[in-house]
């Protein structure tokens, strides 16, 4: 990934300078034999001039570009980077920090972030938005069969992992006669709706899938400015 400071020195250095150079030759070219020691020397003097007014908007835009970027990372990408919250939940916190992302991620015509971040957020709101609504389709159907009428008291941990959707955590502080419960509540729902199990399933596979490839864009981005990949450390 090329690094945002590389890309800013091709946008304010390289471009005009060549543009410059490029007008100075073919003048040259096609004015050479009116040109005299005295033209020509103004010429090289008035071109250093350019250059040299380019090099100091550079370093100041270069100031404000790393400025920028760096409440970005504050604000934005790290928090992305970092977000580590249950794929059970509502996502609302990741669709604000898309938002202002796209509001405030620009410097000029650079973005300050990975160029297809915006569209995988937005595939992984989409997935998620259908995971989420077959998992509480889900708890609706544990809740009825148990007889529960507030989610609240709901344990939600031993639903998901008796209907399979977190199989590497394994339940260790709950009665015995409880986990029996809401494993029997599982397999019931697993054997009258094994559709929407499956389902859920695969929408909540495809939705990790999406949240590893965000972070690993990200990591890539942040590594290639390096901008800090850990939490600052507390004061």
């Amino acid at each position: 990934m090329i690094p945002i400071s590389t890309k800013l020195n091709l946008l304010i250095l390289a471009l005009p300078i060549f543009s410059m150079v490029s007008i100075f030759a073919i003048g040259f070219y096609f004015y050479r034999e009116s040109f005299d020691a005295s033209a020509f020397s103004t010429a090289v003097s008035s071109l250093l001039s350019a250059i040299l007014v380019i090099l100091l908007v550079w370093e100041r835009l270069r100031d404000s570009l790393y400025k920028k970027l760096e409440y970005l990372h504050k604000n934005f990408l790290f928090k992305l980077y970092s977000n580590r919250s249950s794929l059970f939940w509502t996502q609302d916190e990741i669709r604000r920090l898309r938002s202002d992302l796209d509001r405030y991620g620009k410097f000029l015509i650079l973005r300050l972030y990975p160029s297809s971040l915006l569209k995988e957020i937005d595939e992984f709101l989409s997935l998620h938005g259908e995971f989420f609504k077959r998992y509480q389709e889900i708890e609706g159907l544990a809740m009825k069969q148990m007889g529960i009428e507030n989610r609240v008291n709901l344990t939600r941990e031993l639903l998901q992992y008796y209907i399979g959707l977190t199989p590497d955590w394994r339940p260790s502080s709950y009665a015995s006669e409880a986990e029996k419960k809401y494993k029997e509540t599982a397999e019931m729902i697993i054997k009258e709706n094994s559709q929407l199990v499956s389902k859920t399933k695969d929408f909540l596979e495809k939705t990790r899938k999406s949240q590893k490839l965000i972070h690993n864009e990200l990591e890539d981005f942040l590594k290639s400015n390096n901008l800090r990949l850990e939490p600052e450390p507390s004061v």
